[in-house]
């Protein structure tokens, strides 16, 4: 079976749309499938109402909008679609005209028209862990986006699997070891492990911004030590060759105004563009290139300040050891973090766009950036001593790490906006509490709700339940978009997975 809306006039005048399972939103929302023009046409709602595939029909729900949604004349909250029926977006409003063909439909649809078709294995199974009463009125209330399913796991070989971890595992020994003998040979014994134990415990606090501004979707503790210890060994190991190199043919300055700046952000973003391909499960967006960005180069800036901090404890003691540490610990700790964002940005709009050309342009420019940024870093300090370090601090660092701090709250920001749209559906169907989703995108009281629960026995499930409820408004998100580009994306498997999880940890908030 299959519903045509037909739009009869305004910005979307004659344009068909087609929904054969799922949901259509309409609305001014930048994410609605059926958008209208939202400076024109504003007695629709952002977020005015949606159509939605049922194992019987169509039914037409108004998203509590603040025109109202008018089916034949006759102002509605919800009801069922039959073809040739009028629909009317706020009084006065946008009208479509409905269209329904066919006798067969499919039982347990997805999320909008997919451009792919659903794995096999993406099978009905009951969800046991509730009650059957709870279970049955959930999945019928949302059965349009294939609430009720849960991704089936499938046995597969894990020798691959068991290998990867083992060479991971080895390279990660391998690379440490070679760290550790180039800083004993460069600083000796004494000063190296001084010299760690001021730079490695300032950095795990420096962590802390990166991991609350992902605080929506975070990434898995495993991948950001990856994405450490890329910058801490890989990327620290070949800048220090080929510097070292290029500085004794070429001069200091040299390596410090060029080199450097090429070779560290080339490495550095070398474990983005990785990241990029081979976790894109993990690497959704914007924001996500930042956090990315930042931890590898946290961890190459660690490593680089025990060899500063290990020679000034050698040349000056422990005086110079405080310079320094307030130098590059205190005053400038995410210098690195800002260069090599601009790499990390360029990736997460790589990400975002399904155009050919942006995901391989973008990644580049942001390297270039980066480069730029850093050789003019260098070249402030490397020509200007501490008064060229001291210019350089308030006319570069300082207002740009401004920028960026306020860039990375806007990607944030707009992220908080997603997830209010996309998550707007499940809050009419009741799958989320409207309470719930407040303070879920709400950076202040989401900390102190699950703060607030460490002495009740339910910090784990208010966590859970947060990290559910972000993932699951950026499958949205990731699910439109790729409908929209004809595109396919992981998130249509996800997203029911992630339903379960937001039931199942709701009942334990």
């Amino acid at each position: 079976m299959k519903l045509t809306l037909n739009i009869r006039f305004g910005s979307l005048a004659g344009r068909n749309f087609e929904l054969t399972e799922g949901v259509l939103t309409v609305g001014r929302g930048e994410n609605c499938a059926v958008r209208f023009d939202p400076l024109n046409e504003r007695i629709a709602s952002k977020e005015h109402a949606y159509i939605e595939a049922k194992t019987d029909g169509f039914y037409l729900f108004d998203n509590q909008s603040s025109n109202g949604t008018f089916l034949n004349g006759e102002k509605i909250q919800n009801a069922k679609l039959k073809h040739g029926d009028l629909v009317q977006f706020g009084r006065n409003g946008i009208e479509a005209t409905v269209k329904i063909e066919g006798d067969s439909y499919r039982s347990e649809p997805t999320f909008l028209k997919p451009a792919f078709q659903v794995p096999s294995n993406f099978q009905s199974a009951p969800a046991n862990q509730f009650t059957q009463q709870q279970s049955d009125n959930w999945r019928n209330s949302i059965a349009g986006l294939g609430a009720g399913h849960i991704l089936e796991q499938v046995q597969t070989n894990q020798t691959g699997k068991y290998i990867g971890v083992a060479v991971a595992i080895f390279s990660t020994v391998f690379l440490s070891l070679i760290i550790i003998l180039l800083m004993f040979a460069s600083v000796g014994i004494g000063a190296a492990l001084i010299a760690s134990v001021v730079a490695f415990v300032p950095a795990m606090v420096y962590l802390l911004p990166l991991v609350w501004l992902d605080r929506y979707d975070p990434e898995p503790l495993w991948l950001l030590s990856m994405a450490f210890a890329w910058g801490a060994l890989v990327a620290v190991i070949v800048s220090f060759i080929v510097n070292t190199i290029l500085g004794s043919f070429l001069g200091e300055a040299f390596g410090a105004v060029v080199s450097a700046p090429i070779f560290e952000e080339g490495s550095k973003g070398l474990g983005l563009v990785l990241l990029l391909v081979f976790f894109r499960r993990y690497f959704d967006d914007i924001l996500d290139g930042i956090v990315f960005a930042g931890v590898i180069a946290l961890g190459f800036s660690t490593v680089e300040n025990v060899l500063y901090y290990g020679r000034g404890i050698l040349e000056g003691g422990s005086d110079a050891l405080v310079v320094l540490f307030v130098l590059r610990g205190i005053m400038s700790p995410f210098a690195h973090v800002s260069f090599t964002a601009m790499t990390g940005i360029g990736c997460g709009i790589a990400r975002e766009s399904h155009n050919q050309v942006v995901r391989i342009i973008m990644p580049i420019i942001g390297y270039g950036a980066a480069v730029l940024l850093h050789a003019f870093w260098n070249g402030m300090a490397t020509l200007g001593g501490l008064g060229g370090f001291i210019l350089g601090y308030i006319v570069l660092e300082v207002p740009f790490f401004l920028i960026f701090v306020g860039f990375a709250f806007y990607t944030m920001y707009r992220q908080n906006k997603i997830l209010k749209e996309m998550l707007a559906i499940d809050v009419v169907r009741g799958l989320i509490p409207k309470e719930h989703l407040e303070i879920a995108t709400s950076a202040v009281r989401s900390s102190f709700w699950i703060l607030g629960s460490v002495f009740s026995g339910k910090f784990k499930a208010r966590n859970k339940y947060m990290q559910a409820i972000g993932k699951l408004g950026l499958t949205y998100w990731h699910i439109q978009r790729a409908t929209a580009a004809q595109g396919q994306t992981g998130s249509f498997q996800q997203n029911p997975v992630l339903r379960q999880e937001v039931l199942k940890w709701r009942e334990q908030v």
